[in-house]
Protein backbone atom coordinates (compact mmCIF):
# COMPACT_ATOMS: atom_id res chain seq x y z
CA UNK A 1 0.00 0.00 0.00
CA UNK A 2 1.29 3.48 -1.20
CA UNK A 3 1.04 6.56 1.78
CA UNK A 4 0.05 9.23 -0.51
CA UNK A 5 0.43 13.04 1.37
CA UNK A 6 -0.46 15.15 -1.13
CA UNK A 7 -3.90 16.19 -2.71
CA UNK A 8 -6.03 14.35 -5.58
CA UNK A 9 -8.14 16.55 -7.89
CA UNK A 10 -10.96 15.05 -10.12
CA UNK A 11 -14.23 12.55 -9.46
CA UNK A 12 -14.79 12.04 -5.59
CA UNK A 13 -16.91 9.59 -4.22
CA UNK A 14 -17.56 11.67 -0.71
CA UNK A 15 -20.80 11.84 0.99
CA UNK A 16 -22.82 8.91 -1.17
CA UNK A 17 -22.18 10.48 -4.30
CA UNK A 18 -19.33 11.34 -7.21
CA UNK A 19 -18.39 14.89 -7.03
CA UNK A 20 -15.97 17.19 -8.96
CA UNK A 21 -13.09 18.60 -6.73
CA UNK A 22 -10.19 17.54 -4.39
CA UNK A 23 -9.89 15.53 -1.22
CA UNK A 24 -6.99 15.88 0.47
CA UNK A 25 -5.48 13.11 2.69
CA UNK A 26 -4.29 12.40 5.62
CA UNK A 27 -5.52 11.76 9.28
CA UNK A 28 -8.50 13.82 8.55
CA UNK A 29 -9.33 14.06 5.15
CA UNK A 30 -11.08 16.69 3.29
CA UNK A 31 -13.01 17.59 0.27
CA UNK A 32 -13.37 20.45 -1.86
CA UNK A 33 -15.43 21.48 -4.83
CA UNK A 34 -13.03 23.44 -6.13
CA UNK A 35 -10.62 21.17 -8.50
CA UNK A 36 -7.23 22.43 -6.97
CA UNK A 37 -3.90 22.03 -9.19
CA UNK A 38 -2.15 18.67 -8.75
CA UNK A 39 -0.34 15.98 -10.59
CA UNK A 40 -2.47 13.39 -9.06
CA UNK A 41 -5.51 13.61 -10.64
CA UNK A 42 -8.29 10.45 -11.47
CA UNK A 43 -11.02 9.72 -9.72
CA UNK A 44 -10.78 8.26 -5.72
CA UNK A 45 -13.58 6.18 -3.93
CA UNK A 46 -12.91 4.87 -0.41
CA UNK A 47 -11.78 1.01 -0.16
CA UNK A 48 -14.25 -1.46 0.65
CA UNK A 49 -14.95 -2.69 4.06
CA UNK A 50 -16.54 -6.38 3.43
CA UNK A 51 -19.29 -6.32 6.16
CA UNK A 52 -19.87 -10.12 6.53
CA UNK A 53 -17.48 -13.32 5.85
CA UNK A 54 -16.95 -16.41 6.82
CA UNK A 55 -13.61 -16.77 5.65
CA UNK A 56 -12.70 -19.88 8.28
CA UNK A 57 -14.70 -22.38 5.62
CA UNK A 58 -12.68 -21.20 2.81
CA UNK A 59 -10.68 -24.38 2.55
CA UNK A 60 -13.50 -26.24 1.94
CA UNK A 61 -13.44 -27.73 -1.84
CA UNK A 62 -16.56 -30.25 -1.81
CA UNK A 63 -19.83 -29.43 -3.02
CA UNK A 64 -22.26 -27.67 -0.41
CA UNK A 65 -25.03 -29.43 -1.37
CA UNK A 66 -28.43 -28.91 0.13
CA UNK A 67 -30.71 -26.30 1.47
CA UNK A 68 -29.09 -23.97 3.99
CA UNK A 69 -30.00 -25.22 7.28
CA UNK A 70 -28.09 -28.77 6.03
CA UNK A 71 -25.15 -26.59 4.75
CA UNK A 72 -24.58 -23.97 7.34
CA UNK A 73 -26.90 -24.51 9.90
CA UNK A 74 -25.58 -26.14 13.57
CA UNK A 75 -24.24 -29.43 13.08
CA UNK A 76 -24.14 -29.00 9.21
CA UNK A 77 -22.29 -29.70 6.26
CA UNK A 78 -19.52 -26.51 7.35
CA UNK A 79 -19.85 -27.02 10.65
CA UNK A 80 -18.46 -30.58 10.36
CA UNK A 81 -16.01 -30.15 7.77
CA UNK A 82 -14.47 -27.66 10.53
CA UNK A 83 -15.06 -29.64 12.93
CA UNK A 84 -12.45 -32.38 11.30
CA UNK A 85 -10.52 -30.12 9.57
CA UNK A 86 -6.68 -29.91 10.75
CA UNK A 87 -5.58 -25.82 11.71
CA UNK A 88 -3.31 -25.65 8.53
CA UNK A 89 -6.02 -26.67 6.64
CA UNK A 90 -8.26 -24.14 7.67
CA UNK A 91 -5.39 -21.46 7.73
CA UNK A 92 -4.19 -21.83 4.33
CA UNK A 93 -7.98 -21.57 3.30
CA UNK A 94 -7.91 -17.85 5.49
CA UNK A 95 -4.28 -16.75 3.93
CA UNK A 96 -6.42 -17.10 0.26
CA UNK A 97 -9.34 -15.04 1.27
CA UNK A 98 -7.07 -13.01 2.75
CA UNK A 99 -5.32 -12.14 -0.36
CA UNK A 100 -8.31 -11.93 -2.48
CA UNK A 101 -9.66 -9.23 -0.64
CA UNK A 102 -6.10 -7.73 -0.67
CA UNK A 103 -5.94 -7.46 -4.61
CA UNK A 104 -9.21 -6.52 -5.15
CA UNK A 105 -9.59 -3.34 -3.28
CA UNK A 106 -10.59 -4.43 0.44
CA UNK A 107 -8.89 -2.81 3.43
CA UNK A 108 -11.09 -4.02 5.86
CA UNK A 109 -13.55 -7.19 7.02
CA UNK A 110 -16.75 -8.40 9.63
CA UNK A 111 -15.81 -12.03 9.85
CA UNK A 112 -18.38 -14.26 11.80
CA UNK A 113 -15.60 -16.67 13.59
CA UNK A 114 -16.65 -20.30 14.15
CA UNK A 115 -15.30 -23.05 16.33
CA UNK A 116 -14.94 -20.46 19.87
CA UNK A 117 -11.86 -19.43 20.82
CA UNK A 118 -9.88 -21.57 18.32
CA UNK A 119 -11.68 -19.88 15.17
CA UNK A 120 -10.47 -16.93 16.35
CA UNK A 121 -6.70 -18.08 17.40
CA UNK A 122 -6.74 -19.02 13.69
CA UNK A 123 -8.19 -15.94 12.22
CA UNK A 124 -5.91 -14.00 14.54
CA UNK A 125 -2.55 -16.40 13.17
CA UNK A 126 -3.99 -16.46 9.12
CA UNK A 127 -3.84 -12.82 9.43
CA UNK A 128 -1.39 -10.02 9.48
CA UNK A 129 -1.66 -5.88 8.16
CA UNK A 130 -4.27 -5.69 5.98
CA UNK A 131 -6.92 -6.41 5.13
CA UNK A 132 -8.06 -5.87 8.84
CA UNK A 133 -10.19 -8.50 10.57
CA UNK A 134 -12.87 -7.22 12.77
CA UNK A 135 -13.69 -10.99 14.42
CA UNK A 136 -17.00 -11.44 15.86
CA UNK A 137 -16.68 -14.95 17.69
CA UNK A 138 -19.28 -17.59 18.26
CA UNK A 139 -18.86 -19.57 21.38
CA UNK A 140 -18.30 -23.23 21.27
CA UNK A 141 -19.90 -24.11 24.50
CA UNK A 142 -22.58 -21.13 25.35
CA UNK A 143 -21.69 -19.64 28.18
CA UNK A 144 -19.12 -22.20 29.18
CA UNK A 145 -16.58 -20.46 26.62
CA UNK A 146 -18.73 -16.73 26.20
CA UNK A 147 -16.31 -14.78 28.50
CA UNK A 148 -13.17 -16.48 26.92
CA UNK A 149 -14.05 -15.75 22.94
CA UNK A 150 -15.39 -12.23 24.12
CA UNK A 151 -11.62 -11.14 25.47
CA UNK A 152 -10.02 -12.33 22.38
CA UNK A 153 -12.65 -11.06 19.95
CA UNK A 154 -14.39 -7.75 18.82
CA UNK A 155 -17.67 -8.90 19.70
CA UNK A 156 -19.77 -12.03 19.42
CA UNK A 157 -21.66 -13.28 16.73
CA UNK A 158 -24.11 -16.44 17.17
CA UNK A 159 -25.60 -18.03 14.13
CA UNK A 160 -29.38 -17.14 14.04
CA UNK A 161 -32.17 -16.47 16.31
CA UNK A 162 -33.89 -19.91 15.68
CA UNK A 163 -30.47 -22.20 16.37
CA UNK A 164 -30.17 -20.93 19.63
CA UNK A 165 -32.08 -20.32 23.03
CA UNK A 166 -33.48 -17.54 23.35
CA UNK A 167 -32.39 -16.30 27.15
CA UNK A 168 -28.88 -17.75 26.39
CA UNK A 169 -28.62 -15.34 22.55
CA UNK A 170 -29.64 -12.29 25.28
CA UNK A 171 -26.80 -13.60 27.61
CA UNK A 172 -24.34 -13.12 24.77
CA UNK A 173 -25.70 -10.03 23.57
CA UNK A 174 -25.45 -8.52 27.16
CA UNK A 175 -22.06 -9.86 28.20
CA UNK A 176 -20.91 -8.76 24.28
CA UNK A 177 -22.06 -4.85 25.15
CA UNK A 178 -20.91 -5.24 28.51
CA UNK A 179 -17.50 -5.53 27.73
CA UNK A 180 -18.19 -2.52 25.05
CA UNK A 181 -17.96 -4.71 22.02
CA UNK A 182 -20.51 -5.64 18.97
CA UNK A 183 -23.22 -7.94 18.91
CA UNK A 184 -24.49 -9.04 15.61
CA UNK A 185 -26.47 -11.82 14.29
CA UNK A 186 -28.35 -13.62 11.15
CA UNK A 187 -31.86 -12.99 10.80
CA UNK A 188 -34.45 -14.16 8.48
CA UNK A 189 -32.18 -15.76 6.14
CA UNK A 190 -34.05 -18.92 5.33
CA UNK A 191 -37.99 -18.44 7.16
CA UNK A 192 -38.71 -15.37 8.73
CA UNK A 193 -37.89 -15.22 12.16
CA UNK A 194 -39.81 -13.70 14.78
CA UNK A 195 -38.70 -10.21 15.17
CA UNK A 196 -39.38 -9.62 18.89
CA UNK A 197 -37.37 -12.21 19.62
CA UNK A 198 -34.63 -10.17 17.55
CA UNK A 199 -35.04 -7.05 19.18
CA UNK A 200 -34.77 -8.37 22.82
CA UNK A 201 -31.22 -9.75 21.86
CA UNK A 202 -30.45 -6.25 21.33
CA UNK A 203 -28.40 -6.53 18.12
CA UNK A 204 -25.48 -4.02 16.72
CA UNK A 205 -26.46 -5.15 13.16
CA UNK A 206 -28.09 -7.91 11.21
CA UNK A 207 -27.11 -10.34 8.57
CA UNK A 208 -29.38 -10.97 5.29
CA UNK A 209 -33.36 -10.38 6.75
CA UNK A 210 -34.36 -10.97 3.09
CA UNK A 211 -37.72 -12.92 4.75
CA UNK A 212 -38.69 -9.96 6.55
CA UNK A 213 -41.33 -8.31 5.98
CA UNK A 214 -41.92 -4.75 5.35
CA UNK A 215 -42.93 -3.97 8.47
CA UNK A 216 -40.31 -5.94 10.01
CA UNK A 217 -37.55 -3.50 8.14
CA UNK A 218 -39.58 -0.30 9.08
CA UNK A 219 -38.92 -1.42 13.18
CA UNK A 220 -34.94 -2.34 12.23
CA UNK A 221 -35.29 1.26 10.62
CA UNK A 222 -36.30 3.14 13.33
CA UNK A 223 -34.70 1.40 15.69
CA UNK A 224 -31.25 2.05 13.85
CA UNK A 225 -29.90 -1.20 12.98
CA UNK A 226 -28.40 -1.84 9.43
CA UNK A 227 -28.18 -4.71 7.66
CA UNK A 228 -25.40 -6.43 5.53
CA UNK A 229 -26.78 -8.47 2.52
CA UNK A 230 -24.92 -10.88 0.91
CA UNK A 231 -26.53 -11.25 -3.11
CA UNK A 232 -24.22 -13.91 -4.93
CA UNK A 233 -24.84 -16.31 -1.75
CA UNK A 234 -28.45 -15.73 -1.47
CA UNK A 235 -28.40 -16.90 -4.73
CA UNK A 236 -26.25 -20.01 -4.26
CA UNK A 237 -28.62 -21.10 -1.48
CA UNK A 238 -31.67 -20.31 -4.17
CA UNK A 239 -32.84 -17.32 -2.61
CA UNK A 240 -34.39 -14.67 -5.41
CA UNK A 241 -34.98 -11.26 -2.94
CA UNK A 242 -35.96 -7.74 -4.01
CA UNK A 243 -33.03 -6.08 -2.78
CA UNK A 244 -34.15 -2.60 -3.39
CA UNK A 245 -36.63 -3.15 -0.24
CA UNK A 246 -34.12 -2.72 1.57
CA UNK A 247 -32.50 0.26 0.09
CA UNK A 248 -36.70 2.03 -0.28
CA UNK A 249 -36.85 1.26 3.64
CA UNK A 250 -34.41 4.12 4.79
CA UNK A 251 -32.47 1.09 6.35
CA UNK A 252 -28.06 1.63 6.54
CA UNK A 253 -27.28 -1.22 4.38
CA UNK A 254 -23.86 -2.62 4.14
CA UNK A 255 -22.49 -5.35 1.24
CA UNK A 256 -20.93 -8.87 2.67
CA UNK A 257 -19.39 -11.73 0.43
CA UNK A 258 -20.15 -14.62 2.81
CA UNK A 259 -19.12 -18.22 2.73
CA UNK A 260 -15.87 -18.29 1.62
CA UNK A 261 -16.41 -21.96 0.03
CA UNK A 262 -19.51 -20.42 -2.14
CA UNK A 263 -17.99 -16.79 -3.21
CA UNK A 264 -14.65 -15.28 -3.16
CA UNK A 265 -15.04 -12.38 -0.82
CA UNK A 266 -14.37 -9.99 -4.20
CA UNK A 267 -16.27 -6.72 -3.78
CA UNK A 268 -16.05 -5.61 -6.92
CA UNK A 269 -17.69 -9.11 -7.73
CA UNK A 270 -20.75 -8.32 -5.45
CA UNK A 271 -21.16 -4.57 -6.05
CA UNK A 272 -21.70 -6.00 -9.81
CA UNK A 273 -23.59 -8.70 -8.84
CA UNK A 274 -25.95 -7.05 -6.82
CA UNK A 275 -26.06 -3.89 -9.27
CA UNK A 276 -27.08 -6.31 -12.53
CA UNK A 277 -29.25 -8.40 -10.66
CA UNK A 278 -31.73 -5.70 -9.51
CA UNK A 279 -31.84 -3.92 -13.27
CA UNK A 280 -34.02 -6.81 -14.05
CA UNK A 281 -36.13 -6.35 -11.19
CA UNK A 282 -36.07 -3.04 -9.35
CA UNK A 283 -33.22 -0.69 -10.04
CA UNK A 284 -30.57 0.05 -7.28
CA UNK A 285 -28.48 3.12 -8.24
CA UNK A 286 -24.90 2.41 -8.45
CA UNK A 287 -23.97 5.42 -5.80
CA UNK A 288 -26.52 3.34 -3.45
CA UNK A 289 -24.15 0.24 -4.14
CA UNK A 290 -20.46 1.84 -3.46
CA UNK A 291 -21.78 3.08 -0.35
CA UNK A 292 -23.12 0.02 1.03
CA UNK A 293 -19.61 -1.28 0.46
CA UNK A 294 -17.46 1.78 1.42
CA UNK A 295 -18.72 4.69 3.26
CA UNK A 296 -21.62 2.76 5.28
CA UNK A 297 -19.95 0.17 6.65
CA UNK A 298 -16.96 2.48 8.09
CA UNK A 299 -19.15 4.57 9.68
CA UNK A 300 -20.48 1.83 11.33
CA UNK A 301 -17.86 0.38 12.75
CA UNK A 302 -16.36 3.99 13.75
CA UNK A 303 -19.35 4.33 15.63
CA UNK A 304 -18.38 1.15 17.37
CA UNK A 305 -15.20 1.79 18.59
CA UNK A 306 -13.47 0.48 15.98
CA UNK A 307 -10.47 2.35 15.21
CA UNK A 308 -10.07 2.48 10.78
CA UNK A 309 -8.35 4.93 9.31
CA UNK A 310 -9.82 5.48 6.03
CA UNK A 311 -7.94 3.82 2.59
CA UNK A 312 -8.88 4.94 -0.86
CA UNK A 313 -9.16 3.21 -4.24
CA UNK A 314 -7.13 5.59 -6.38
CA UNK A 315 -7.48 5.54 -10.29
CA UNK A 316 -4.70 7.69 -11.88
CA UNK A 317 -5.24 9.80 -14.90
CA UNK A 318 -9.04 8.02 -15.31
CA UNK A 319 -12.35 9.79 -14.44
CA UNK A 320 -14.93 6.91 -13.69
CA UNK A 321 -18.71 7.27 -13.12
CA UNK A 322 -20.48 5.20 -10.37
CA UNK A 323 -21.72 3.29 -12.97
CA UNK A 324 -18.32 2.37 -14.51
CA UNK A 325 -16.84 1.21 -11.29
CA UNK A 326 -19.72 -0.86 -10.16
CA UNK A 327 -20.00 -2.57 -13.34
CA UNK A 328 -16.01 -2.71 -14.31
CA UNK A 329 -14.15 -0.61 -11.94
CA UNK A 330 -11.66 -3.85 -11.40
CA UNK A 331 -10.50 -3.26 -14.50
CA UNK A 332 -8.98 -0.06 -14.88
CA UNK A 333 -5.77 0.11 -13.04
CA UNK A 334 -5.92 1.12 -9.49
CA UNK A 335 -4.17 1.38 -6.43
CA UNK A 336 -4.97 1.37 -2.33
CA UNK A 337 -3.96 4.69 -0.94
CA UNK A 338 -4.13 6.44 2.26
Amino acid sequence: MKSITEKISGNIFTGGRMRKGTMTLGPRPEFSEKEEHSDLRGTLIPAFINAHTHIGDSFISNVPAGDIPSIVGPGGFKQRMLDTADDASIISGMKWALNTMGSSGTYAFMDFRESGSRGVQLLRKAASGEPLPVILGRPANGMLDLDEVIGMSDGIAPSAISDVDRYLLEAMSKSSHKAGKMFGIHFSENLRENLDDLMRARPDFIVHAIEASDDDLAVLRKHGIPVAVTPRSNIYYGKRPDYSRFFKSGMKIMIGTDNGMITPPDMFSEMSFLFTYQRGINPVSPEAVISAATEIPFQFLSSHGVRLSMRYIFYPGVFLSPYDIVTRGRYFSYKIIH
